[in-house]
C-alpha cells in the first residue's frame, strides 16, 4: 500500500545558480542517455527543485504556526548574515547513498566540509533551537525530524545530515501511484552509481533560506514558497 502523502511545510537551501543548474543537467543527460541499470528519469529531482532540507515539519496547516515561522526566521535574519560572513558556497564533496548503493532509497551529493560548511551548520543549529524555543518543533521530534544532538547539558549542537538529494525513489513511486503501479522500497543503484561517479558538479554561491511547501507551485515548477529569507 502506498503512505499518503501529508502536507508538509520545510525549511531549505535552494541552488539556483545557473552554471550549476547547466551541470546537473547534464549530469541528468548523462544518465538518460546511458541508462544505466534500474535507472528511471522518474527518480531524477528537478533542476528547479535543487536544495538542502534543514528541518521539514507537519505543521497541521496550523495558521499560527506558519505565521510563527515567519516571524522566527525574520527575527533571527542579522544572526544568519553574522554567521554567513557574507559568502556561503557549496563545494560537491562526492555522492553517497541513503541505505548504500545496492539498496538505495535516495542518491544524493555531500557537501565539502569546509568553512561554508561549518557555517551552514552553524545557522541550521541556530534555526533549529529557536524552533525549538518557539514550540514549533520539540525534543522528543528530534529523532522523528532526522536531527542529531551533539553535547549533552544546556546548549546542544543540533545537526543534520546534509545533503543534496538528486535521486529518490519517493519520486518515481508518486508516477507509480498514479499508473496504479505497485511501490519501490528501494533500488539497485551500483550502475547508477559507476555511471556518475566520475562527474564532478561545479560549486554554487548558497544566497537564501526559504520557508516552503512540500508541494510544487505550478506556475514555477519551484516548491511552493511561504516567505524567502537571506542567507547572506
Amino acid at each position: 500500500m502506498y503512505k499518503k502523502y501529508p502536507v508538509r511545510h520545510f525549511i531549505m537551501i535552494p541552488f539556483e545558480d545557473p552554471n550549476f543548474v547547466e551541470e546537473y543537467n547534464n549530469l541528468c543527460s548523462k544518465l538518460k542517455s546511458e541508462s544505466p541499470d534500474n535507472f528511471d528519469e522518474e527518480l531524477l529531482q528537478k533542476p528547479s527543485k535543487l536544495h538542502i532540507s534543514a528541518l521539514i515539519f507537519d505543521l497541521k496547516e496550523d495558521k499560527n504556526k506558519i505565521t510563527k515561522v515567519c516571524t522566527i526566521l525574520k527575527e533571527i535574519q542579522e544572526e544568519i548574515k553574522n554567521l554567513s560572513q557574507g559568502e556561503i558556497k557549496y563545494k560537491f564533496g562526492g555522492y553517497g547513498a541513503f541505505d548504500s548503493f545496492q539498496n538505495a532509497r535516495v542518491i544524493y551529493t555531500k557537501m565539502e566540509e569546509d568553512d561554508s560548511y561549518n557555517k551552514l551548520e552553524q545557522i541550521i543549529d541556530l534555526v533549529i533551537k529557536k524552533l525549538l524555543k518557539g514550540g514549533i518543533i520539540h525534543e522528543n521530534e528530534l529523532k522523528d525530524l532526522h536531527v542529531k544532538q551533539e553535547g549533552t547539558g544546556s546548549n546542544p549542537f543540533y545537526k543534520i545530515e546534509m545533503h543534496l538529494t538528486i535521486l529518490n525513489a519517493t519520486f518515481l513511486n508518486k508516477v507509480l501511484k498514479k499508473q496504479k503501479k505497485p511501490p519501490i522500497k528501494t533500488f539497485d543503484a551500483t550502475k547508477i552509481y559507476d555511471c556518475i561517479q566520475g562527474v564532478k558538479l561545479p560549486s554554487c554561491s548558497l544566497k537564501k533560506i526559504d520557508f516552503c511547501v512540500l508541494r510544487e507551485d505550478r506556475k514555477t515548477g519551484k516548491y511552493e514558497v511561504v516567505q524567502s529569507f537571506d542567507l547572506v
